[in-house]
């Protein structure tokens, strides 16, 4: 059986991110495709109106995802990302893939070691990515913010 052509894009961008590039998959995600870190959408953390096309733009899409992994970069230098197995559910005209990830390195300013377990969801509509949703326990993304706040 071949394997899922979503599958290998997504393991396409874990090693483009442990590459530290910010080079994206080709079409993986759509200039409307919405990130979301436990539960609230990345535009609504921006504090501004969540419609603010401003806003949208640097939220959604390769900026979004770009905007994201920069800040996760900072916080964890030397961290790198790998996946568990995935599970693919149809719904319509969209496929859902759902698993978990890890998260190793090294917290900036403090040298801790970071071992964060993140829950992953991704709607695809075709090939492209829809809708990102990453959650993570509240204790470890504080870790990450005041790690990212560090020098």
């Amino acid at each position: 059986m071949a394997p899922d052509p979503r599958v290998a894009r997504l393991d396409d961008l874990i090693a483009l991110y442990n590459r530290r590039s910010q080079d994206l998959p080709d079409s993986l995600f759509s200039r409307n495709t919405q990130f979301v870190l436990n539960d609230i959408p990345f535009e609504a953390r921006l504090g501004r109106s969540p419609t603010d096309p401003l806003v949208l733009m640097l939220a959604r899409g390769p900026a979004g995802y770009r905007f994201a992994a920069k800040a996760v970069q900072h916080a964890v230098p030397d961290g790198t990302l790998q996946r568990g197995e995935l599970s693919a559910r149809d719904e319509g005209a969209d496929v859902v893939l759902t698993g978990q990830a890890w998260l190793s390195g090294h917290l900036r300013g403090s040298g801790d070691a970071a071992e964060i377990l993140i829950d992953v969801e991704v709607r695809y509509r075709g090939e492209t990515a829809t809708h990102v949703a990453v959650t993570l326990a509240e204790a470890d993304l504080d870790r990450l913010r005041t790690a990212r706040a560090a020098s």
